[in-house]
């Protein structure tokens, strides 16, 4: 009878591993498919020598919870230039603001539970310190938020969409464009699926797709503002680039998203912890280091500065409001 049991037990484990094993294949398989053509170096300058009429005036940034956690955590310690600094993993919000007041918010951040929640395994697993919940969004902005008007999400994980339900719920009446390619809207994997069911129950989210093409794709509404269709990290995966008056001139961003998670890896071409894009999140190491090299342009470019989710060090240094 033991012996059943354990022959049993065995097959269940087997199969347990041949579904897993299976369905890391397809999802890799489908990442590897999301290759949208990036803009050329004749688009990015047409961007950014567009009329500097109706851009944003201001760009500043919220840190939803931040973590400390060794830098193998996100950098592959292999070739890691600098393995024994220190690091820490914010999850910021940015918020866009135009001369009447509109904002545009490229991505959310967490709630303060969410927040919480999310950096338990790390501290658990991943040998990182207790996670820091600071603001929600909605809570940081105040009676601003009644002026979002749109939001860009750089991808669909929850720790960038979470902070949209509390910010539906500060202003249940409003209406707040979601701006989507069509990958992120309609192809999720099982690691963007719960973030787009966050957006699916947000009361005050209004879905737009975006054209397939061009491939710097402008935001409607929003001018100095677009989107280039990613992939890499998730399906539907997004770099946002906008364009931000100064009082000299124009400032360039490029909003990185999860390309990367320290700044590190694109200025030296640091892919992400094998185990961590290969099992965890599966990522196409191919089309990520096809963009780290992307954004690395970008950040020779004079005036550009790559801006990353989750290196709180790197946003700080930006010198932007927060």
């Amino acid at each position: 009878m033991l012996k059943r049991i354990l022959i049993g037990l065995g097959a269940l484990v087997l199969l347990a591993v041949v579904f897993l094993g299976s369905a890391l294949v397809l999802a890799h398989r489908a990442i590897d498919r999301e290759r949208a053509p990036l803009p050329s170096a004749d688009e990015i300058a047409r961007f950014t020598g567009a009329p500097i009429d109706d851009l944003p005036v201001r760009l500043s940034w919220i840190d939803t919870a931040s973590q400390p956690m060794p830098r193998s955590a996100v950098l592959d310690p292999e070739k890691d230039p600098a393995p024994d600094e220190p690091y820490v993993m914010s999850h910021a919000a940015f918020v866009l603001e135009w001369a009447d007041g509109r904002i545009l918010l490229v991505d959310a951040g967490m709630r303060r539970d969410s927040a919480l929640a999310f950096g338990k395994p790390m501290e658990t697993l991943g040998g990182a310190g207790p996670i820091t919940a600071h603001t929600d969004t909605a809570a940081a902005l105040g009676e601003a938020a009644r002026r979002v008007r749109g939001i860009v999400f750089t991808h669909l994980h929850s720790d960038h969409v979470d902070g949209v339900v509390a910010l539906c719920a500060a202003v249940p009446d409003a209406t707040v464009t979601a701006f989507m390619t069509i990958a992120q809207a309609e192809r999720p994997n099982y690691t963007t699926q719960p973030g787009l069911a966050l957006l699916d129950q947000a009361s005050c989210v209004q879905k737009q797709l975006l054209a397939e093409q061009p491939a710097l794709r402008p935001l409607p509404g929003f001018p100095g503002v677009a989107v280039i269709d990613a992939g890499g990290h998730t399906p539907g995966s997004e770099i946002v680039l906008a364009r931000v008056r100064t009082g000299d001139g124009v400032g360039l961003y490029a909003f990185a998203g999860d390309t990367v998670n320290h700044i590190d890896g694109v200025r030296h071409d640091v892919a992400k912890p094998w185990l961590y894009r290969t099992f965890l999140i599966p990522e196409s190491d191919e089309r990520l280091g096809e963009l780290r090299r992307f954004l690395a342009g970008l950040e020779r470019e004079p005036g550009f500065t790559v801006l990353v989710s989750h290196d709180q060090a790197a946003l700080l240094a930006t010198g932007l409001p927060h």
